[in-house]
């Protein structure tokens, strides 16, 4: 088994994962790895636990969050890391897409209901837990009133798009969820680029100013992973990698079946004290000049 490494992308309990974030740690550790970090979709609630299960096994948690934006029509997703998990700027937007994932999903169960399927928002928060709402909960939730035999044919059926349930999610610009990941001190890297991205749109993203890109991801290509590289070198950003690991049962990925060296969490961290560090000079400064 291959031992060491890092597995930066990881969803727990708290957004569309199966596991709980201390139990992600402790797969963690049973495949080897020397770090991860817990990417749920739009909340830090999980981190930490995450980081008190890394404490007690030896595994190193990055704090990270999976976060979504619109770069000219196109719903890109975004890895932030290393960030305050305190900071005012990404907990307010966070909770302004929570609040958006309610109103959509809401309005998905109104159009089960036009199609005669007795689903209520309440049974999807009960398949959702203390889960940020998303599309997963509505299909779990119709599997257990067996409206489908597998999830994927709830998605299929009712929930992708272009099928009768499915409802886009308005999108908040990719300079807003920088801005605010910035101000957070923390660093942004584009999530399984090509997956429905051009290389020119990944390369615009690039110029637009993010931080990295996930270079490693279990459905990228080799020939998309060189040249992703070749980009990331080019322009000196980040490269990253992980799993997008959801759980047992939940896609094909495993813990660790991609990872990428402890190094990177190194650059990552660097790249974050660094950004904390001229944000403190700037309040600094700023408290001066009012002195």
């Amino acid at each position: 088994m291959e031992r060491g490494g890092a597995d930066l992308h990881l969803h727990s309990r708290h957004s569309d994962g199966a596991d709980s974030p201390a139990a992600l740690v402790e797969r963690a550790a049973a495949c080897g790895l020397e770090a991860i970090s817990l990417t749920d979709h739009d909340t830090v609630k999980g981190v930490p636990e995450a980081q008190a299960a890394g404490a007690s096994l030896g595994i190193r948690v990055l704090t990270g969050a999976e976060l979504s934006a619109d770069f000219f029509g196109h719903e890109v997703h975004l890895l932030a890391y290393g960030f305050d998990p305190a900071a005012a700027s990404l907990l307010d937007l966070m909770q302004r897409w929570r609040d958006e994932r309610e109103s959509r999903v809401s309005r998905m169960v109104g159009r089960l209901h036009e199609l005669d399927i007795p689903l209520t928002l309440d049974q999807v928060k009960m398949k959702a837990g203390k889960a940020s709402l998303g599309r997963p909960h509505l299909a779990d939730a119709l599997l257990e009133l067996k409206v489908v035999s597998t999830l994927q044919e709830a998605f299929d059926r009712y929930l992708n798009p272009g099928r009768p349930a499915y409802i886009a999610r308005p999108q908040m610009p990719l300079e807003s969820v920088k801005l605010a990941t910035h101000a957070a001190s923390g660093v942004l890297v584009l999530a399984h680029p090509h997956l429905n991205l051009s290389s020119g749109n990944i390369r615009s993203l690039v110029q637009a100013g993010i931080d990295g890109l996930e270079v490693f991801h279990p459905k990228l290509k080799g020939s998309q992973r060189r040249e992703l590289s070749s980009l990331a070198e080019e322009a000196g950003i980040l490269v990253t990698g992980g799993t997008d690991f959801h759980g047992e049962g939940r896609g094909h990925a495993r813990m660790g079946s991609v990872r990428v060296a402890l190094d990177v969490v190194n650059r990552i961290e660097a790249v974050a004290a660094t950004r904390g560090s001229g944000a403190a000079e700037r309040r600094s400064g700023s408290t001066g000049e009012n002195a």
